[in-house]
């Protein structure tokens, strides 16, 4: 790994976290539908997207968390000087919001479930160059082979400061 670099997980049990930036720019993106799976069982149906790279500038991540001293925000910011870069992304969303550039885009009929389970089938698409301008989603997981963050501001803050 790079210097500075570190291997992540997210997940939030029970809650979606909240991602947002100013330019999303990657290399070989991946989009099919599956169901993310809490610890306690439940499910939620995903689009699971995944990167060989990519890099955010702006990164705004969001959990908003009932505590015994009301609704708290964690907010982790990075990316304002240089963006932040990730190898090996793979997100599981329920929701993607931007506004896109594509190159070299394919889509396929799935074939139903996958060797997991996890899949729900219908349609992939696979595209080999994304932009997306003011891209916004919110997430049940991700996960990153490497995850380089410069500018880090990790904060709680009380009430909903939510990314969008």
């Amino acid at each position: 790994m790079a210097q500075g670099a570190l291997a992540a997980s997210v997940a939030a049990s029970g809650s979606a976290f909240k991602v947002s930036g100013d330019r999303l720019e990657g290399e070989d993106f991946t989009v099919m539908p599956g169901v993310n799976t809490e610890p306690g069982g439940k499910q939620h149906a995903v689009l699971v997207v995944t990167a060989r790279q990519a890099e955010l500038r702006n990164l705004c991540v969001s959990l908003l968390l009932p505590t015994p001293l009301g609704r708290m925000t964690v907010v982790v910011r990075a990316g304002t000087s240089r963006p932040v870069q990730a190898t090996g992304l793979s997100v599981e969303a329920s929701e993607a919001l931007g506004d896109l550039q594509l190159k070299q885009v394919e889509a396929q009929a799935g074939s139903g479930a996958g060797g997991n389970g996890d899949r729900l089938g219908g349609l992939t698409g696979s595209v080999s160059h994304l932009v997306a301008v003011n891209p916004r989603f919110t997430g049940w997981h991700g996960a990153a082979g490497s995850f380089t963050l410069h500018d880090l501001n990790v904060r709680m803050k009380p009430g909903d400061h939510e990314c969008f």
